[in-house]
């Protein structure tokens, strides 16, 4: 059986740039996030868990002080996370489509 992992885009109603870095570099260290990007400027967040090591209600009672709003939610494989991660897919993509 692959293994699903879960991709949430938020939207915070408050966070401050210093509070996102924080807030990522806490996210980054823990096992169960495979990609974290929090932006305090534009307020928002993208963040790829396994949810079997960390649900989603907990996710978001460590974020509620930030006042989160999901965005989209969606199940990805790891191939996915790793074939998107690759900085040449797009270049790729670019070539094999002409």
């Amino acid at each position: 059986m692959e293994r699903k992992l879960k991709f949430v885009e938020l939207k915070f109603s408050r966070i401050t740039p210093q509070e996102a870095m924080d807030l990522q570099y806490k996210l980054s260290v823990n096992p169960a996030t495979y990609r974290v990007f929090i932006n305090g400027y534009s307020k928002t967040g993208m963040i790829i868990f396994d949810e079997e090591k960390l649900s989603k209600e907990k996710l978001l009672e460590m974020l509620s002080a930030l006042n989160p709003q999901i965005i989209e939610e969606k199940e990805i494989s790891i191939e996915e996370l790793v074939t998107s991660s690759m900085s040449w897919k797009n270049v790729m993509g670019e070539v094999l489509s002409e």
